[in-house]
């Protein structure tokens, strides 16, 4: 694209104001490749490195996460998104706190935006568990998962293997102090996808059935959580 005239002084200028890759690309009417080509040249031309390192990045999380459903490899992914590791943690803990929701478009600018079905249950507020409390599919006892937060409307969960759509009967074992005792819930899988940093299987369920007895031990759960007792 430096054939075409394309002025590297201007870019770097832009660049150093905060100009975003696609604004960039609408100056100077360049294609994705090509605005790749631009910075490539630039950076051999030891113009544009210190500018890349610092201005702020702009990620397509939706793409990132498909990109991890598929099993993309954390190698794979630092390079195709030109990411440190630091960086793809950061990427990491953002899709969790959004909760693997996907985006209603799609871009440069792309953010996690909410569906429908997430609405309500957002509403509420998740309380982050601090000790070890694990979890388990009532017909495959022999793996155990651990519950990362819970509300009275969900929780999310590692080490189990689910996929977004099961519909599962989970079990809660109770602490060892007798705060609470174990309770069930059938529940909906909402989003599942693994961590590239630990492998770990992450997984979002709604509870769509719990008993009366079951949801007096999980509001006990919480009040453990919330005030220690």
């Amino acid at each position: 694209m430096i054939s075409r005239k394309v002025s590297q002084k201007d870019v770097i200028q832009d660049l150093r104001s905060g100009m975003d890759d696609e604004a960039i690309r609408k100056k100077y009417n360049l294609s994705a490749k090509g605005l790749q080509v631009l910075f490539d040249k630039l950076i051999q031309a030891g113009l544009l490195r210190t500018e890349l390192e610092t201005r702020p990045r702009k990620l397509n999380l939706v793409a990132i996460l498909a990109d991890i459903r598929n099993g993309m490899s954390k190698p794979d992914l630092l390079k195709k998104y030109t990411l440190s590791e630091e960086m793809l943690k950061q990427v990491v803990q953002k899709l969790l706190a959004a909760e693997g929701k996907r985006s209603a478009y799609d871009g440069p600018e792309t953010v996690i935006d909410e569906p429908a079905e997430f609405l309500g249950t957002r509403e509420l507020v998740r309380h982050e568990v601090d000790f070890d409390l694990p979890v388990y599919e009532i017909d495959r006892p022999e793996i155990v998962g651990r519950v990362r937060d819970v509300s009275e409307e969900g929780m999310s969960l590692s080490g189990l293997e689910v996929s977004r759509g099961d519909m599962k009967t989970l079990v809660i074992l109770a602490d060892h102090l007798g705060q609470f005792s174990s309770f069930e819930f059938k529940g909906y899988c909402r989003w599942s996808f693994t961590d590239p940093l630990d492998g770990a299987r992450l997984a979002g369920f709604g509870i769509e059935k719990i008993s009366k007895t079951d949801a007096n031990e999980l509001q006990r759960l919480i009040r453990l959580i919330t005030t220690g007792g």
